[in-house]
């Protein structure tokens, strides 16, 4: 017997099949949030490549910021990615190692001494990173760099002993500092961004590792009169967004919004390395003064410290060892070819 689909019928699949078209090319705005307060260079340009992305997908993609942290900490705006409360976030290096511990290699402490290292192993371990990050299902569509950390200090730290006397902050789950500066005989304190000015100002720590230009938007120049000349670490931030976003949109949009993501972030790069550089410069204006450790029996001390605590957690498993040992083979590889 051939059964007939009565007209009604036919016509309510012929309207769920154009509804499931339309939804398919619906607009779709992307809700991004992060801690970098507006009205900052950052957000400015990510403000810009919204407008951007908006007029190349004709209206159909849409970024909407949520900047200064009103979404809450890295951790909390994960669980809001992960239920759809937001579609992504650029958050950091630390938070991200939650999804894939690979994802703060480029953070760990007395890895790299310059940029130009920095930029010469991202060539190359980049999309190592992001292939790893969209196997926990988040596409990077940018990655910025924050530049080096200092200490910064009311005592001068010219020497892995002083810092036996330091009460360092490190940002709470940021294991790796927190042990390094245990290997060192000092005291790590660990607290959220968010105490640590009035830290500075009470006395419970006096040394902490952050950018230059982090140290004076922040406010926390004014309780330390130091800072120790030597990179500490790299600060990498990634704007990662939910795979199941990006695959909700047409191929078309998805490349439009991957390309002007990741154009926007490296110019960002270099926008953020000059503000490091002015920021470091009017911090010693104002009296903030370089301490300078002996090179290199200093240096290759600290290195070693950093090295032994990488080399502990490696053997927890807390990283790829091959993945951190290529970065120092590169690093190595880089410095053989570049240094006198």
């Amino acid at each position: 017997m051939v059964r007939r689909f009565h007209p009604l019928a036919a016509l309510a699949l012929a309207c769920a099949l154009l509804g499931v078209a339309s939804n398919t090319s619906a607009a779709r705005t992307l809700k991004i949030a992060t801690s970098v307060p507006a009205g900052t260079t950052f957000i400015e340009e990510l403000k810009k490549a919204g407008n951007t992305i908006a007029e190349r997908t004709d209206g159909r993609v849409e970024l909407k910021l949520f900047p200064g942290g009103v979404m809450g900490n890295d951790q909390a705006v994960l669980r809001k990615i992960r239920i759809g409360q937001l579609h992504g976030a650029v958050i950091t290096a630390n938070a991200l190692s939650k999804i894939h511990a690979d994802a703060q290699v480029y953070s760990l402490p007395f890895v790299f001494r310059n940029r130009e290292e920095v930029e010469y192993v991202r060539e190359r371990i980049d999309p190592v990173i992001r292939e790893r990050v969209r196997s926990e299902g988040f596409v990077v569509t940018g990655i910025s760099e924050g530049g080096f950390t200092y200490l910064f200090s009311k005592d001068p730290i010219d020497s892995v002993q002083d810092l036996g006397d330091a009460r360092v902050w490190v940002p709470q789950g940021d294991e790796i500092t927190a042990r390094m500066f245990e290997a060192a005989e000092s005291q790590p304190v660990s607290l959220p961004v968010s105490d640590v000015y009035t830290s500075l100002q009470t006395g419970l720590v006096d040394t902490v590792a952050i950018n230059p230009s982090g140290a004076i938007a922040l406010q926390w120049h004014t309780g330390v009169n130091h800072y120790t000349n030597a990179p500490l670490l790299f600060l990498i931030a990634m704007m990662v967004v939910d795979e199941r976003a990006m695959e909700g949109m047409e191929a078309g949009d998805r490349e439009t919004v991957q390309t002007v993501l990741e154009d926007t972030f490296e110019r960002l790069d270099d926008i953020t390395a000059e503000d490091n550089r002015e920021a470091l410069a009017a911090l010693e204006s104002r009296g903030i003064s370089a301490v300078e450790p002996a090179r290199p029996p200093e240096e290759r001390e600290w290195e070693a410290i950093a090295r032994e605590t990488l080399n502990n957690m490696e053997q927890e498993g807390r990283f790829d060892t091959e993945l951190l040992e290529r970065v120092r083979g590169l690093v190595s590889e880089y410095r053989a070819r570049n240094d006198d």
